[in-house]
C-alpha cells in the first residue's frame, strides 16, 4: 500500500470518527441540556408556588399591630414585607430589608438575587386587596445542587468526547475493512490476473451491489482482453501469410534465373498476396469505422425490393456456378432508409457465406418484411448448418467454424462487417442454424430517428 493511499485511508478514517465523536457529542449535550433546563425550571415553578401560597397564607393570617398573629417558625416563608397602597411599609420581618431588594416588580415570576453574605433568594412581589406582598426564601442549596449539576455534566460531556472519537475510530475501521479488501483485490489484477474476483462473502449490503458490479466488469474485461489477444493472433496470422508469400516471390524473382513466364508468375503472386492485404486492411479500417461512435450514416429512401433484386442478380453467375438455387421473396413496395453501399455489402457478404456452405443442388433464400419498428432481412441456406456450441461466437471478428486456416478461405471477418452494419443502423443481427439442415441469418434495421 502506497503511502498517499494510506493517507487517504486513515484521512477517511479520522473524518469518519470526528463526525461520529462531534454528533454523539452534540447529542449528548442536548439531552443533558435539556434534562438541566427541565429541573432548573422545575425548581423556579416550584419555588414560584411556595412563594405564592405564602402569599395566600398571609392575606389570610395578617399581621396585627406589627405583630404576626402566628410564630415565624409556622410560616412558610423566610421574610416578608407589606405595603400598603402608597407604598408604605405597614409590616415587615427583621430580616426583610436585608433579605428583599427595595424594588420588585409586582405581578413578575420570582427574580433569584445574591445577598450581601452570599446567599441567594428568591423573592416573589403580588397585589392582593389593595396591599402588595413581598415575600422571599433561602435557595443557596439549591442552586449548590445545579452547581454541581452542571460541573458533573461537563465531567460526563469531555469523557464523552473521547470515547466517541474512540469508538468512531474503531467503527470507521470496521467499516472501511470490505474497502480496503476490495482496494487489494483490484490492485492484484492485471493481464495475467484477470481471473480475480472480489469475495462476496461477509460483504456488507451496502457493498454487495458495488462488488458485484465490480466482478461484472472484470467479467467483461475477461473476455474483452481474450478476444482482443485471439484479435491480435489471427491479425498476425492473416498478414504473416500473404506477406511471407510477397518476400518469398520476390526473392526468387530477384534471383534473375527464371524465365518471362516465371516471373509473370511472380508477379501475379505478388499482385494476388497484395490484393489479399489490401482487403484484409479495408475490413479492419470498416470495422474500425463502425466502432467509433461518432460515425454518422448517409442514410436515403431505398426501394427494398430493388436492391435486392439487384443483389441477386450479381451473385446469380456465381450461384449458377455453384449449382445453387438463389432467390428472393418480399412484399413490394417497401422502402426503408438505409444507407444503401452498406446495406448492399451485408447482404452481399450474407449471400457470398451461404453459397460457400451450401453443396450443389441447395438453396439460398433472401427474404424482406417490414415492422412498425423495424426492416428484417433474413438470408436462409439449405447447406451443412452450425453446431450450437459456433453458433454465440459466428459474428466474432476473425471467427471461424472450421479452425484449420485453408488457402481461400474467408479470414472470418465477414459476418462481423454484417453485424456492424446493423448496430450501425440501430439494429442486431442473429444468426439460427441446425447441422444438416441449414442456416438462417436474419438482419434488423431500426427506423431512423427524426
Amino acid at each position: 500500500m502506497s503511502s498517499k493511499t494510506a493517507r487517504s485511508r486513515w484521512s477517511m478514517v479520522a473524518w469518519m470518527a470526528l463526525w461520529y465523536a462531534v454528533s454523539a457529542s452534540t447529542l449528548l449535550l442536548i439531552a443533558t441540556t435539556t434534562l438541566y433546563r427541565s429541573i432548573a425550571g422545575g425548581l423556579d415553578a416550584e419555588g414560584d408556588g411556595y412563594l405564592g401560597y405564602s402569599i395566600e397564607y398571609l392575606e389570610k393570617h395578617p399581621p396585627q399591630g406589627g405583630q404576626s398573629s402566628h410564630d415565624m417558625n409556622d410560616w412558610p416563608y423566610e421574610d416578608v414585607r407589606i405595603l400598603d397602597e402608597a407604598g408604605k411599609v405597614v409590616f415587615s420581618t427583621p430580616h426583610a430589608s436585608a433579605h428583599l431588594p427595595p424594588t420588585l416588580v409586582t405581578g413578575w415570576p420570582g427574580v433569584d438575587y445574591r445577598v450581601t453574605n452570599g446567599r441567594w433568594f428568591r423573592a416573589l412581589s403580588r397585589r392582593v386587596g389593595g396591599q402588595t406582598y413581598q415575600v422571599c426564601y433561602d435557595r443557596t442549596r439549591e442552586l449548590e445542587v445545579l452547581r454541581h449539576y452542571r460541573r458533573n455534566m461537563w465531567f460526563v460531556l469531555v469523557p464523552s468526547l473521547v470515547a466517541s472519537a474512540a469508538v468512531g475510530v474503531l467503527i470507521a475501521r470496521r467499516g472501511l475493512r470490505p474497502l480496503v479488501v476490495i482496494t487489494a483485490t483490484a490492485r492484484r489484477i492485471g493481464p495475467s490476473r484477470l481471473d480475480d474476483r472480489i469475495a462476496m462473502e461477509g460483504l456488507p449490503s451496502e457493498l454487495d451491489d458495488l462488488a458485484r458490479t465490480f466482478n461484472a466488469m472484470l467479467g467483461r474485461l475477461q473476455d474483452s482482453f481474450a478476444r482482443l489477444e485471439r484479435f491480435s493472433a489471427d491479425i498476425a496470422h492473416e498478414l504473416r501469410t500473404p506477406v511471407h508469400a510477397l518476400r518469398n516471390v520476390s526473392e526468387v524473382a530477384l534471383q534473375g534465373t527464371g524465365s518471362r513466364e516465371n516471373d509473370r508468375e511472380a508477379l501475379a503472386t505478388c499482385l494476388e498476396s497484395a490484393g489479399r492485404l489490401s482487403r484484409l486492411i479495408e475490413r479492419l479500417l470498416f470495422l474500425a469505422k463502425a466502432d467509433d461512435p461518432r460515425g454518422m450514416l448517409a442514410r436515403e429512401d431505398v426501394d427494398v425490393i430493388r436492391e435486392l433484386k439487384v443483389v441477386r442478380e450479381f451473385y446469380e453467375p456465381a450461384a449458377t456456378e455453384a449449382g445453387v438455387q438463389l432467390t428472393v421473396e418480399a412484399t413490394a413496395g417497401i422502402r426503408f432508409d438505409l444507407e444503401r453501399a452498406l446495406f448492399q455489402r451485408a447482404l452481399g457478404n450474407l449471400i457470398t457465406n451461404a453459397l460457400a456452405h451450401t453443396p450443389p443442388g441447395g438453396q439460398v433464400k433472401v427474404s424482406a418484411r417490414e415492422t412498425s419498428a423495424s426492416l428484417v432481412v433474413a438470408v436462409a441456406d439449405s447447406g451443412s448448418g452450425v453446431s450450437p456450441a459456433h453458433l454465440p461466437h459466428l459474428f466474432d471478428r476473425f471467427y471461424r467454424v472450421d479452425a484449420a486456416r485453408t488457402p481461400g478461405q474467408g479470414v472470418g471477418l465477414g459476418l462481423a462487417i454484417v453485424r456492424s452494419i446493423a448496430e450501425l443502423h440501430g439494429g442486431c443481427a442473429t444468426a439460427e442454424s441446425e447441422p444438416g439442415v441449414g442456416t438462417v441469418v436474419t438482419l434488423t434495421f431500426s427506423h431512423r430517428r427524426r
